[in-house]
């Protein structure tokens, strides 16, 4: 469970913004947030948090 979506809108940022900073692909992030790809790396965790600016606790419930 991710929180990128909503984070992502409240930070008024598209997800080819979001691929800008993380070195990620829009679709991949799309995928992500909307629960189509599952069980991301630590490191793509942490790219996309960076991306928005967060702790990836505060985007990525961790197990």
């Amino acid at each position: 469970m991710n929180k990128i979506d909503s984070l992502r809108k409240k930070k008024c940022l598209s997800y080819g913004e979001i691929a800008k900073e993380s070195g990620l692909t829009p679709t991949y992030i799309y995928l992500l947030a909307k629960s189509k790809r599952k069980n991301p790396s630590l490191e793509v965790m942490k790219k996309i948090s960076r991306a928005l600016n967060l702790d990836v606790e505060k985007v990525f419930k961790l197990n």
